[in-house]
């Protein structure tokens, strides 16, 4: 039986998200950014939360796990360098495991945006929790001196199957949506996505799930191998990695 997912917005564009089995009744909360709304969310769909998964220490998505762990007992689970944030049961790492219910999530460390940062790939649910590193058509900001190390963590997750749904930290998809058309402004896909993201900004939707082969074929940063975008930061012939370089550069001073 499949994991339910339900994602929602929290603060005023953090992305709170619940994953519940619906064969065990485990239910995972996916960072805290507000404890009182996630609990909120969880009461309303009748889930109990059993566990946090923690991807990154940032205040904005962990200031509200001591507050869950205190209400429900939940079990807590992050990087070691989110201990200092929040009361972590067990501290795990690149090639651990986690489990909820019957489902099992491989634990990547996917650096770039924090230097702990963990991404939660459940290939038999098809979800992948991936924080701060993938947002809808866009990607996490890059610590000072680590390009080279947020794009080995996006071409890890770039590189699973198309149909996993990606859970990111944020929606910015607007903003990221007029960058992205900035630079690759013949993407007939892309186009499409745009006046989605400007329609769902009108009526107030929140936007902070997507899937691989979406943001394969929309995605700015997943595509820095593409020669479009290569010449869109004057990068003609240059390795992916130097284009993505160049291309998240761009966005910061977008």
């Amino acid at each position: 039986m499949p994991l339910d997912l339900h994602v929602f917005r929290t603060l005023s564009d953090n992305a709170g998200a619940l994953l519940h089995d619906p064969a065990s009744g485990a239910c995972a909360a996916v960072d805290v950014p507000d404890a009182g709304e996630v609990l909120a969310a969880a009461r309303a769909r009748g889930w109990t939360i059993s566990d946090v998964f923690i991807t990154h220490a940032h205040h904005d998505h962990t200031q509200g796990v001591a507050a869950v762990k205190q209400a429900t007992g939940a079990r807590v689970v992050g990087p070691e360098d989110a201990r200092a944030a929040a009361p972590l049961d067990r501290v795990i790492g690149e090639g651990d495991t986690v489990s909820l219910g019957q489902e099992t999530f491989d634990i990547w460390h996917t650096p770039g945006h924090s230097d702990g940062h963990l991404s939660y790939i459940g290939l038999g649910s098809k979800v992948a929790l991936v924080g701060d590193v993938v947002f809808v058509m866009g990607c996490g900001r890059v610590q000072p001196g680590q390009m080279d190390a947020m794009w080995t963590s996006l071409s890890r997750i770039m590189a699973l199957p198309g149909d996993i749904r990606l859970v990111g930290g944020h929606d910015y998809t607007l903003a990221n949506a007029r960058f992205a058309r900035s630079v690759d402004p013949s993407n007939a896909a892309l186009s499409a996505r745009f006046a989605e993201a400007e329609t769902a900004k009108a009526e107030g939707r929140f936007w902070a799930l997507t899937t691989v082969a979406e943001e394969q074929a929309t995605n700015p940063f997943f595509r820095a191998g593409e020669g479009a975008l290569a010449a869109a930061v004057g990068r003609v012939g240059a390795p992916a990695a130097q284009v993505f370089a160049a291309l998240r550069e761009a966005k910061n001073k977008f």
